[in-house]
C-alpha cells in the first residue's frame, strides 16, 4: 500500500475519563459511551488504506470487516470498562487482569485477520490496546503491559520491513499512546484528589458535629442543672414556683433531646456510593438477586443524600415486607428506580418510613411514585401480577 502515513490516534485521552477517574463516560443509544468512543473515528484511515490498495475484492472485504469488528469490540469495551479506581494495592494480579482477557483476545483475533489486507500497518491498533489496558488496570500494571506491547510492536515493525512510511506510522502510534498515558495519569491524580477531598470533608463535618453536640449539651445541661437546683430550693418554700421550674426543666430536656437527634441524623446521613454497596450486601445476605445499574458519580452532589435516603428506605422495605427473590436498582441523575418481584404493596397503606420519605422528597421539590404491581419486572424475570416499583424523581 502506498499512502501517506499519519500519526496514530490517542483513544482514551478523553478529558471525560480523566474527570471521572477512569469510569465510563456519558452513555447514550444502546448504552454506548460515545464520548470515550469518539477516537474510533481514526480507524477510518486504515479502512481507506485497505480500499485504496490493489488487493482483490475478497481481501478488501475481509480487511474492512475485521477492522470494523475490532472497532465494534473497542467501543463495546470502553462503554463497559472496569473502573480502575476500584482496584486496591492488595487486589490479586489474576483478578486485576481477568476483565482484559476476553476483549483483548477478541480484538487480537480481528486484528490478526485484518493482516491479510493491512500488512505492516497493524501498528495503528496500538493506542487502542493501550487505552483498554491502562483504564482497566492499576497504573503500574498498565504501564508495564503497555511498555511491553509498544516495544514488541516497534521491534517487529522496524526489523520486519524497510518501508519508511510504515516506520513513521509505527513511531507516530507509539508516541500518540503517550497521550493515553497522560490521560490515565490525570485520571489517577483526579481520583486521588477526590478521595482526599472526601476524607477532608468527612473530617470537617465530624468536627463540626462534635462542636455542635458539645455546645448543645453544654448549654442545655448547664441550664437544666441551674433550673433543677432552683426547684430543689423552692420545694419547701414555694411548691408552685418549684413546679413551674420543673415544667421548664422538662421542656428544656425535650428541646435538648430534639437538637441532639437532629445532629445525630445529620451524622448518619448516608453517602450514596456507600449506600449502594450496603444495599447490595443486604440483598445478597437475604439471598435476593440484585442488579444495580447506573453510575453514582454522575448523580449531582446536591441529589445524592436524598437518593441515599430513598435507597435505604426502599431496601429496608423490601427486606422486611416484600418477600422478593429479585430486585433491580437503577441510579441516575435526578432519578432512582427500584423494582422487585415480591408481594407488592398497597399504596394507600404506606408505612411511616415511606410516608416520611415522600414528605422529604416533596419538600425538596421531587416526586415519589409507587406502582404495584410493577409495570416492568426486574431484568430476566417474567411479567406477573406481583411486585412493586418505587421511583424517585428529583
Amino acid at each position: 500500500m502506498s499512502a501517506r502515513p499519519r500519526g496514530g490516534a490517542a483513544p482514551g485521552a478523553s478529558g471525560r475519563w480523566a474527570e471521572r477517574g477512569g469510569s465510563a463516560g456519558r452513555r447514550g443509544w444502546l448504552g454506548i459511551d460515545w464520548w470515550a468512543s469518539i477516537w474510533i473515528l481514526f480507524m477510518a484511515w486504515p479502512i481507506v488504506l485497505v480500499l485504496s490498495s490493489p488487493a482483490p475484492i475478497r481481501v478488501k472485504a475481509v480487511g474492512v470487516g475485521s477492522i470494523l469488528g475490532f472497532s465494534a469490540i473497542y467501543v463495546w469495551q470502553v462503554s463497559r470498562i472496569r473502573d480502575f479506581t476500584r482496584l486496591t494495592p492488595s487486589t490479586p494480579l489474576s483478578q486485576e487482569l481477568a476483565p482484559l482477557v476476553r476483549p483483548l483476545a477478541a480484538m487480537t483475533l480481528c486484528a490478526g485477520i485484518s493482516l491479510v489486507a493491512i500488512h505492516w500497518w497493524f501498528a495503528f491498533y496500538l493506542p487502542y490496546y493501550c487505552a483498554i489496558i491502562l483504564f482497566t488496570t492499576r497504573l503500574r500494571t498498565g504501564l508495564i503491559l503497555s511498555a511491553a506491547l509498544i516495544s514488541a510492536i516497534l521491534l517487529i515493525v522496524l526489523l520486519g520491513t524497510d518501508s519508511r512510511p510504515v516506520h513513521h506510522l509505527a513511531m507516530g502510534c507509539a508516541f500518540s499512546t503517550g497521550t493515553v498515558v497522560l490521560s490515565r495519569l490525570g485520571a489517577g491524580l483526579e481520583n486521588q484528589r477526590s478521595r482526599q477531598n472526601r476524607a477532608a470533608a468527612v473530617a470537617a463535618e465530624r468536627e463540626e458535629i462534635s462542636r455542635e453536640v458539645h455546645d448543645i449539651l453544654g448549654h442545655s445541661l448547664t441550664l437544666l442543672t441551674l433550673k433543677a437546683e432552683v426547684a430543689q430550693r423552692l420545694i419547701s418554700r414555694d411548691p408552685q414556683a418549684a413546679e413551674r421550674e420543673l415544667a421548664e426543666v422538662i421542656e428544656l430536656s425535650r428541646a435538648a433531646l430534639a437538637d441532639v437527634r437532629s445532629t445525630v441524623t445529620r451524622l448518619h446521613a448516608p453517602d450514596l456510593a456507600s449506600q449502594v454497596e450496603s444495599s447490595r450486601t443486604a440483598f445478597a445476605a437475604a439471598d435476593i438477586e440484585a442488579v444495580f445499574t447506573g453510575d453514582v458519580d454522575r448523580v449531582p452532589l446536591g441529589q445524592r443524600e436524598l437518593i441515599s435516603w430513598a435507597l435505604r428506605e426502599t431496601t429496608t422495605n423490601i427486606l422486611r415486607h416484600a418477600g422478593a427473590s429479585c430486585v433491580e436498582v437503577e441510579v441516575a441523575p435526578g432519578r432512582l428506580r427500584v423494582v422487585d418481584n415480591g408481594c407488592g404493596m398497597d399504596g394507600a397503606a404506606l408505612g411511616n418510613g415511606l410516608r416520611g420519605l415522600r414528605q422529604r422528597i416533596e419538600a425538596a421539590g421531587g416526586e415519589l411514585r409507587l406502582t404495584s404491581p410493577a409495570p416492568r419486572p426486574p431484568s430476566g424475570q417474567a411479567r406477573s401480577s406481583r411486585g412493586a416499583e418505587v421511583e424517585v424523581i428529583l
